[in-house]
């Protein structure tokens, strides 16, 4: 156990080099109050996401103008387009492709001071992408992703070669083609399968800057080093590079870790209970497992706190989103901000300032995470 608690976290002299802590939240695009918030935390990036739709190939004017208002309100934090459609709608022509990356550049040129660019959304689920599968019950969506990648990669990178370009992928999935619900690809065969396709392609360029992984844990209440079988959570770190070590190694395709190529963590999150704000909420909670913001064994605060610092002493890991930075109002969504929702911080904020503090100031202590970790069982 004690290998795997090192192989989780990294050595001091490569720990936490270029982390960047950020936020998932859309609310930038309509609250400018919120470049306060930014200005306190001092976080570094937005995600933000933008819709698409089949056939569109420059943004609309409501486009523009919420683009123009995120990037207004962000205040001196980066912003992260994450772009994607209706799963029915994805790209898998190459028509398609071509409009969706002509959308994506179009974007760019509107607004060079976006920074990373997501190519779609959790590519290996068909809640967000269709098909998975042929009717055959053969593999569709890692080639048509990787097909989507490329296109958009050149497209981008022609005219706006800083731009960082980033995959989306979901922690988990079934690899079930007949499955009931939820016909998916699990993080090891997706990445697997676009290893092939790559290979296939004889690409000679590489196709993503950044290796964009969420990580949500089974629950709120599951500590962020906890190892899964098939899951990929921050605790699978080692598991997760050997796959993509293993699917594009000796391609033109660096893997995080060299070069420039780095995994972020796009989405992790630790659902709190809201009885202190409930009349600021609607509906009613579904899930089971939520936190204490500050106070409990394990709470909100404890949580992100060991998650970021376990982002920053992983050596490949460049970035890390909690989503979201206020909760949302339906209790059937999420309530993991380190904000109620009526915008007043929760007790975990001051721990969320503080960690970012140390991430920002090359703080993190890595060995005193791992005996940490030890000591915790993990």
């Amino acid at each position: 156990m004690l290998l795997a608690v090192a192989a989780a976290t990294a050595s001091p002299a490569f720990a936490g080099r270029g982390l960047v802590v950020g936020v998932n939240d859309d609310a930038v695009k309509w609250r400018p109050a919120i470049s306060s918030v930014g200005s306190d935390l001092k976080f570094g990036y937005y995600r933000v996401t933008q819709g698409w739709r089949p056939g569109q190939t420059a943004p609309s004017p409501s486009d523009t103008a919420s683009i123009a208002a995120a990037l207004r309100n962000a205040g001196s934090q980066k912003v992260l387009l994450s772009v994607f459609g209706p799963a029915s709608a994805a790209p898998v022509s190459r028509a398609a492709r071509v409009s969706y990356c002509s959308f994506v550049s179009s974007l760019l040129d509107r607004f060079p001071q976006v920074a990373a660019v997501n190519i779609w959304n959790e590519a290996n689920l068909s809640y967000f992408w269709k098909p998975q599968f042929n009717r055959n019950g053969s593999s569709a969506a890692p080639a048509a992703y990787v097909a989507l990648m490329a296109r958009c990669y050149d497209a981008i990178k022609s005219r706006h070669p800083s731009v960082r370009v980033i995959t989306s992928i979901s922690p988990r999935g079934n690899d079930n083609p007949r499955a009931r619900s939820n016909i998916s690809h699990s993080a090891r065969n997706f990445i697997r399968k676009m290893g092939q396709a790559y290979r296939r392609s004889h690409r000679r360029a590489r196709i993503f800057d950044a290796w964009g992984q969420n990580v949500y844990g089974s629950s709120s209440k599951e500590r962020p080093w906890t190892h899964h079988r098939l899951d990929i959570g921050q605790g699978d770190y080692s598991r997760l590079l050997s796959y993509l070590r293993s699917a594009f190694a000796g391609t033109r395709q660096p893997v995080p870790g060299r070069k420039d190529v780095r995994i972020w963590y796009l989405e992790q999150g630790f659902q709190t209970g809201v009885a202190a704000k409930r009349s600021f909420y609607g509906s009613t909670e579904t899930d089971r497992f939520v936190v204490a913001p500050l106070g409990g064994r394990v709470d909100q605060a404890t949580q992100l706190t060991d998650a970021i610092r376990l982002a920053y002493c992983q050596p490949a890991v460049g970035a890390f989103f909690n989503f979201l930075l206020a909760d949302e109002p339906n209790l059937r969504g999420w309530q993991s901000g380190v904000l109620f929702s009526d915008w007043t911080p929760k007790p975990s904020y001051p721990a969320f300032k503080r960690v970012i503090a140390e991430v920002n100031a090359g703080r993190v202590n890595c060995a005193k995470l791992r005996a940490r970790i030890k000591a915790l069982g993990g």
